[in-house]
């Protein structure tokens, strides 16, 4: 019986025929008519009989073979003998039947025999076959296993037992699928194995499963239990997939035809795969089931497969040329035309399979590795010579060939890419002997790696392990050295393979003309020099003259990187020539080839420069500590030779001579690499008040080219400097407030550095928003507009207290360290205009307006002042903060003597202006989303006009102390008395007659301040031809004298010492100046009267003399 059939065993005993139809027949009812039951049970029993274990029983029809004599029950059999194990394959086939047998069994009556009449069972000779995996934890039911194992079978029925046509679509691949020693030595059952057709695989995916199966000894059974997970559900509908993606890869590859020239409903078109539910011809085999019979095998197409390899029976890969496009073109147009059968399975379900392009590179690179390593292997010999002629291969370390490795691998990519830029240059006719240079470079790169770095003592005295346990074992023992150079290994086959497919990709072997002479030297030949020098070269000294023992300088692994590694980050590598020179050397100096690798640490954003030699003779490393080495502040650039000096320790010097490109190269990165860690640091007049690592920082730039990134960026370095400049006036120097300068730079962790700055609050708002970033991160955005574009700035922290830091202190809102908040004052409103031309005719402007908010000033704590002035005057730190709900205004008095005025309403009792110069150091910031688009334009051009021309900030606050608190606050001046007087009036002498002449003014407001030991009037006089307000100082030794009359209770300043007020051609005219009052011209007498005796009480106690009382005497001699 069949080693395949599920129900190889039934019972002995007949039992009665069931009515309705058998599952055999309900599987097989499409596949072939129904017979009788005798037909059956001889059907069932006709591979019994057979002396041959045949995997294919379904695959030929029941009257096709010879009816042999039922046998007996015969027990001893259940088992073959061992003479049978050892002459009968278990999965050995019968030979194909000839005409005669066909037409023979054709022409055979049907056989009459009765119902279940003496049957007979037999256990079979053969070992029993696996079939598939089922009980409880199977993930496939059992009656799955049994119909896909049907379909398999009807397939093979279906397809023309046809193997001996020619193959057209290109090379047979051949497997030996029986389970015989793998010597091949034992002979097969059923036929001599030199006449047997050769067994066929359908693609390349399917020869490599088999390959990595490992069949064991003769009678062992095919199981995926070799791997741990292999019996698992997405394991198996993983390599279903994979068997699908290579199929539909071969056909890509093979016939690289347009989407057009194939017919849509093929199914053998390449986006299209057959249903699982239909009977599919010449399928892949799955990877869970059992392995093709040879009926079966030998019944596919054979010009359903095209590969460019061939697998050996024991297992071996040999390399062949790939196919001829004729061939694969033929082979393509045969599997494009469909049969009817095809035809109704696409119909049934047209699905496409799912390929990767993964598995379409892999195949590609892996072809393109095989021609280049038989393009390189023309060459070994030669290579292999040219090495020994020059030192012993064994007697050389391994550090030696790894670094000749990495040499010749780092010089023919170098030229490799020269040639491919010259092809892509319309100008310039590439050199075909360059291409060939610069394979055969990377052919000796390959034959160092592949024949002698496996081979060399250092290596082989681990024992045959693969690299990567050895490398494990190197870093178990502490063998760091030789765990780098196997990486160094590894890397450098890696990208062997990378650079292959280029050279496929652009078809460079088939350029190189096939006669040509070529470098094939491997060792490059170095001048020798004195101790001193070649300890300079390797960078074994240092400019310290003690002895340094900070640890080893890098090695070549770091000097000559292949790309970016773990700790450093590789910008590209060149080829330069080198010399050495000294001032007290004028010999001719010889030039030495060099490599040098630009490279960043992951750690840093200072960029460093390897230059080093093939062997150690040349190590130098420009890097940023000078104790160690040099750095680009020893070197000198010459840019019409393309040059560079690099100054050695000792006195020696280095010259670099470069190619043009290289030398642009290196100097645009140097130069930018250089200029964005600059960026961090303090400029000229500037000072570090905040910085700080970002969670996310994003940049949105209109403009092109980006400065920065478009998407966002993770722990970027944000820095924001505090602008200012030096003024020197007559007074002194003081330091003015300039703005901020706000530098984002990436973290250095990320390898291309971007680096955004701009000046914020100098001569443009500061426009923010509050945000919230992922997870209720706090956010920062800020709004730039430069250059006619808008740009923003979007900060998300790690804290909120960051963000809060950097927001006050872009605002100037908050006391820093030994300032403090002097008033914090409410406002019903603030507002800021430009005042009136006189001389232009141009109107007061008001340019800025908050409804309501509060005014917080803040100052240094007052120490000794040497200039003589008030606290207030020429300080630094003194500012006003007014807040409102869109915005605010930071107001800086970093002003000189006289340069700060003040008003003071006459009818609202709360009402205070103050008049200032033109002035660069005020912010004004609001939040963009709570102000219309206009409003950022009008914004900048006040601050633009406030640069050049004086403004009028007027406050309105809540009360009458909140003035005089802020009063006190911004010039220093403590307010003893303030109110208004019903008159004001100046007694003015004539120059000859004794006649006085009085100027009145009918309301005033009065103040009298004082600061330390000076005590100031002031008055701001309404409806007063002769000026609007004036202001002197009252001494001690003024007389004051009190009087009234009708119903004033007024006070006479005899004699006072003041200057007659401002006409109104000065703009400054209304206000008055508390620093440097005007120099006192005039001697009059001043009349002051109040409505209420209240109001003259208080102004005599705050007069620095006593005020005498008005005189009874008058009224007595009355």
């Amino acid at each position: 019986m069949s080693a395949d059939d599920p129900s190889s065993f039934v019972d002995a005993e007949p039992k009665p025929t069931p009515k309705r139809p058998h599952w055999r027949e309900k599987l097989f009812s499409r596949e072939k008519p129904k017979n009788t039951a005798d037909q059956q049970v001889e059907a069932f029993l006709a591979p019994v009989r057979s002396k041959s274990v045949s995997h294919g029983g379904h695959a030929v029809s029941t009257t096709e073979r010879e009816i042999p004599a039922p046998p007996r029950l015969d027990v001893s059999q259940r088992w073959p003998s061992a003479h049978e194990t050892q002459t009968v394959s278990p999965v050995s086939s019968t030979s194909p039947p000839t005409d005669s047998k066909l037409s023979a069994a054709s022409t055979l009556p049907p056989l009459k025999i009765r119902k279940n009449k003496g049957l007979r069972v037999k256990f079979a000779d053969g070992a029993p076959v696996c079939i598939g995996e089922g009980g409880d934890e199977s993930e496939e039911p059992t009656i799955e296993i049994s119909l896909n194992r049907s379909r398999s079978h009807s397939q093979s029925s279906n397809q023309p037992n046809d193997v001996g046509q020619p193959q057209a679509g290109g090379p047979q691949l051949r497997l030996d699928t029986s389970f015989r020693d793998r010597d091949g030595l034992r002979p097969r059952e059923g036929g001599s194995p030199a006449g047997r057709a050769p067994l066929l695989i359908k693609n390349t995916q399917d020869a490599d499963f088999l390959m990595a199966l490992n069949l064991g000894e003769s009678g062992s059974r095919l199981s995926f239990r070799a791997s741990p997970g292999a019996d698992s559900l997405a394991q198996r509908v993983r390599a279903k997939m994979e068997l699908e993606e290579g199929r539909a890869l071969q056909q890509k590859y093979e016939d690289p035809t347009s989407p057009n020239e194939r017919t849509p409903d093929s199914p053998s078109s390449l986006y299209e795969t057959p249903p699982n539910t239909e009977p599919e011809p010449a399928s892949p085999p799955s990877p869970l089931r059992t392995p093709p019979s040879p009926e079966k095998t030998r019944s596919m197409n054979p010009t359903d497969f095209t590969s460019s390899a061939s697998l050996a029976p024991g297992g071996g890969m040999k390399s062949l040329s790939p196919p001829k496009p004729e061939l694969v073109r033929n082979a393509a147009s045969e599997e494009l035309r469909p049969s009817s059968r095809e035809s109704r399975t696409k119909s049934a379900s047209p699905q496409p399979p799912k390929y990767s392009l993964r598995s379409v590179a892999n195949q590609f690179g892996e072809v393109a590795y095989v021609e280049f390593k038989e393009y390189a292997g023309r060459y070994q010999d030669v290579i292999k010579l040219s090495a020994e002629s020059v030192k012993p291969l064994m007697e050389t370390s391994l550090t030696e060939w790894v670094r000749a490795a990495v040499w010749w691998f780092m010089r023919g990519k170098k030229r490799l890419e020269a040639y491919a830029r010259s092809r892509s240059r319309p100008d310039s006719r590439p050199s075909p002997e360059m291409a060939q240079q610069a394979v055969i470079d990377l052919a000796k790169a390959l034959w160092i790696n592949e024949a002698i770095v496996p081979q060399h003592q250092e290596v082989a005295r681990y024992g045959a392990m693969g690299v990567d346990a050895l490398i494990a074992v190197a870093n178990t023992t502490g063998d760091k050295q030789l765990s780098d150079l196997l990486g160094v290994h590894q890397s450098v086959l890696s990208h062997l393979r990378s650079l292959a497919v280029s050279i496929k990709r652009n078809n460079i072997l088939s350029a190189i003309p096939p006669e040509t002479e070529s470098d094939t030297s491997v060792w490059v030949r170095y001048p020798f020099f004195a101790p001193d020098v070649s300890a300079v070269l390797s960078g074994a000294t240092s400019r310290s003259m003690l002895l340094d023992n900070s640890g080893k300088g890098p090695t070549f692994v770091q000097m000559m990187p292949l790309g970016d590694s773990s700790r450093h980050f590789s910008y590209g590598s060149m080829f330069v020539e080198v010399s050495v020179s000294s001032s007290e050397d004028d010999s001719q100096q010889f030039s030495m080839p060099c490599a040098l690798s630009i490279i960043r640490d992951r750690a840093d954003w200072y960029v460093l420069a390897a230059i080093t030699s093939q062997s150690d003779l040349v190590n130098v490393m420009i890097q940023p500590d000078k104790k160690k080495g040099p750095t680009w502040d020893d070197v000198n650039w010459q840019v019409r030779t393309h040059s560079m000096t690099v100054k050695l320790p000792r006195g020696f010097e280095l010259d670099v001579m470069f190619k043009e490109d290289d030398f642009k190269m290196l100097w645009n990165i140097v130069n930018y690499t250089l200029k964005t860690e600059a960026s961090l640091q303090p400029e000229a007049g500037e000072s570090v008040i905040f910085e700080c690592t970002l969670k996310l920082f994003q940049y949105m730039d209109p403009g092109t080219p980006k400065a920065f990134p478009a998407e966002s960026i993770e722990r970027c370095r944000v820095r924001l400097f505090e602008r200012s400049v030096t003024v020197t006036e007559g007074t002194g120097t003081r330091r003015a407030h300039r703005g901020f300068r706000i530098t984002v730079l990436t973290t250095p962790k990320v390898k291309t550095l971007s680096s955004v700055r701009h000046i914020l609050g100098h001569g443009a708002p500061i426009l923010f928003g509050l945000l919230r970033g992922e997870d209720g991160a706090p956010a920062l955005v800020l709004k730039v507009n430069e250059d006619g574009r808008s740009r923003s700035m979007l900060m998300t922290f790690q804290e909120t207290r960051e963000r809060t830091n950097l927001h006050s202190l872009l605002l100037a809102m908050l006391p820093k360290q030994r300032e403090l908040k002097v008033a914090d004052v409410p406002l019903r409103a603030y507002t800021i205009e430009q005042p009136a031309d006189r001389f232009n005719g141009q109107p007061a402007k008001q340019h800025l307006q908050f409804p309501a908010g509060t005014v917080c000033v803040i100052d240094q704590e007052h120490d000794y002042v040497e200039h003589g002035y008030g606290p207030t005057v020429l300080s630094e730190h003194l500012r006003a903060f007014i807040a409102s709900e869109w915005g605010s205004v930071t107001d800086r008095f970093n002003l000189g003597p006289g340069e700060l005025k003040i008003s003071l309403d006459i009818n609202n009792r709360t009402g205070l202006s103050l008049y200032r110069p033109a002035q660069q150091d005020l912010t004004v910031s609001a939040a963009e989303n709570l102000i219309p688009p206009d409003m950022q334009d009008k914004l900048a051009d006040f601050l633009q006009i406030a640069m050049a021309k004086p403004m009028i900030r007027k406050f309105d606050f809540m009360t009458v102390k909140g003035l005089h608190e802020f009063e006190k606050a911004v010039t220093g001046f403590t307010v003893l008395f303030d109110s208004v007087a019903s008159s004001f009036m100046i007694s003015r002498r004539r120059m000859v007659v004794p006649i006085t002449k009085k100027w009145e003014s009918s309301m005033a407001r009065i103040q009298i301040v004082r600061q330390d030991k000076v005590v100031q009037l002031l008055a701001f006089l309404n409806d007063f031809s002769h000026g609007k307000c004036l202001n002197f100082v009252l001494k001690s030794t003024d007389t004051f004298e009190a009087f009234n009359r009708s119903g004033k209770y007024g006070v006479r300043i005899v004699d006072a010492k003041f200057a007659l007020p401002k006409t109104d051609d000065d703009p400054s005219s209304a206000f008055l100046n508390l620093d440097m009052p005007e120099y006192p011209s005039e001697h009059d007498d001043i009349t002051i009267a109040f409505d209420t005796e209240a109001d003259r009480f208080n102004f005599q106690s705050a007069a620095p003399a006593s005020v005498r009382e008005p005189s009874r005497m008058a009224s007595l001699r009355r």
